[in-house]
């Protein structure tokens, strides 16, 4: 994670500052800036090497992140802390992920919930959608690589919900017109792999079906918006 965001903020002739073990350190403007607009992200996961591609992804976005890995040290920080955006693996050691999201919701019904998972299906996204998740990531996934993306359009989606940073009318309807080309494509694909699903070979139908079941699920996501 970005040493900033260890630091104590202070004030100098200069501009603003860091006070980082000690050391004062002045953040050019546009830095300041953009420490100050970037959301406070929760992570849990019980996997350590996802916690760290995580974190070093949004660390590197300037992101302010707290991780825990289990569902009570989740609920600590909760209480400890607003946050914008939680991310949330599915299968946690000795808790089920949609639970930790529904009290999420309970306690900070404004913070946007992503559901992370190994184990895609159609119904844990319905699941998911049911219980107001905004975004759903396979794991292991290339998505890591534009998680901060990912996390800024959660934030983004959930305060749309919430009937914030409305967008003006003409944008909206160019918003629509391009949502409905996402799910008419995103409908395409899935009809399509259906259609080859008699034709794989076993060796390689569990591999299929995993991108099937991803397919789907993204598909339900685009169409529940």
């Amino acid at each position: 994670m970005s040493a900033f965001l260890h630091g104590a903020p202070c004030g100098t002739p200069e501009g603003p500052c860091y006070v980082i073990r000690g050391e004062v350190r002045v953040l050019p403007s546009a830095q300041a800036v953009s420490l100050i607009r970037r959301p406070a992200v929760l992570l849990v996961d019980d996997a350590r090497v996802v916690l760290r591609v995580v974190e070093r992804a949004l660390g590197a976005a300037g992101f302010t992140l707290s991780v825990a890995e289990n569902a009570e040290r989740a609920l600590r920080l909760l209480d400890d802390q607003e946050f914008a955006c939680a991310l949330i693996d599915r299968n946690l050691v000795g808790a089920d992920g949609l639970d930790l999201i529904k009290q999420i919701r309970e306690r900070q019904p404004r913070c946007a919930c992503v559901l992370m998972t190994a184990y895609p299906s159609l119904s844990s996204a319905v699941d998911a959608l049911r219980i107001g998740v905004v975004d759903y990531i396979q794991k292991p996934s290339p998505d890591f690589d534009v998680i901060a993306d990912r996390v800024q359009n959660a934030v983004r989606l959930q305060r749309h919900r919430d009937g914030e940073d409305a967008p003006r009318s003409g944008a909206r309807a160019a918003d629509d017109r391009r949502h409905e080309v996402l799910v008419r494509g995103a409908d395409e694909l899935v009809a399509t792999l259906r259609s080859l699903q008699t034709r794989i070979k076993p060796g390689a139908r569990a591999a299929f079906n995993r991108a099937l079941a991803d397919a789907e699920a993204h598909a339900a996501l685009l169409r529940r918006r």
